[in-house]
């Protein structure tokens, strides 16, 4: 190889092997990769690219003196996002050494960016069928990142459920959504009681009429077989 200096202005690019990298700053650390995953997966990136660049000569994110800064990601999550790229990208299955939290990362990321296929991703390996999610992290998650398939049969599990949806449980799924679920799920209930009396008149005669009372009930166990889902949609707007 010769180690003489040329001039590239003279010299065609080929397409296929010559690529163009962009350079981002995020919490405070470069990333430098190639721009080809992101055009091809995210309109969001796609668009930005195709901006007209300034006349100063200097292109946003062409090195890491004027990266492209993005706000309001942690390095952890963007990490996470080109992790899941890459594997992809390359036709590997490595997605699987990628933990809940990093999926987690890649949803929002994937959500927030557009990235359709890596979207899909995330929803596949978030809730596969050997390591299904929990209800209330489905429905926690499916409001966040608008999952429209996980919310209703994740709303139906905890309106059968025996036990009552808990503060914590609240906290997480947004304590309006939690009481939309309770007026759903909870109930009060009319109990017949059968009472008697002697009449002093007519001595050994008994008398007996029936009362309701309005009280509260343990949850009947044929709650759980029941269908939920006309009150869930009409609660929920779904």
């Amino acid at each position: 190889m010769s180690g003489s200096t040329v001039s590239n202005s003279s010299y065609s690019e080929y397409p296929e092997f010559y690529t163009q990298t962009v350079t981002f700053l995020v919490d405070g650390c470069l990333f430098r990769i190639s721009r080809e995953p992101l055009e091809a997966e995210s309109t969001v990136f796609r668009d930005m690219f195709l901006l007209p660049q300034g006349e100063s000569g200097t292109v946003e994110g062409q090195n890491d003196t004027c990266p492209v800064v993005l706000r309001g990601v942690s390095k952890k999550e963007f990490e996470s996002l080109l992790r899941a790229l890459m594997y992809r990208q390359h036709g590997t299955n490595r997605g699987s050494d990628l933990d809940y939290d990093q999926w987690v990362s890649v949803l929002k990321l994937s959500t927030m960016w557009e990235f359709t296929g890596l979207r899909n991703a995330a929803i596949r390996y978030l809730d596969h069928p050997l390591r299904p999610l929990d209800p209330i992290s489905k429905v926690e998650l499916a409001l966040q990142y608008n999952i429209e398939e996980w919310l209703l049969p994740a709303l139906l599990v905890l309106a059968r459920r025996s036990a009552p949806i808990s503060i914590e449980e609240g906290r997480r799924i947004g304590f309006e959504n939690a009481l939309k679920l309770a007026s759903v799920r909870e109930k009060f209930r009319l109990e017949t009681v059968v009472e008697q009396f002697t009449c002093t008149y007519y001595p050994g005669a008994l008398h007996r009429y029936n009362t309701q009372y309005l009280v509260v009930g343990d949850r009947d166990q044929k709650a759980e077989n029941l269908d939920y889902t006309l009150f869930i949609r009409k609660a929920f707007d779904l």
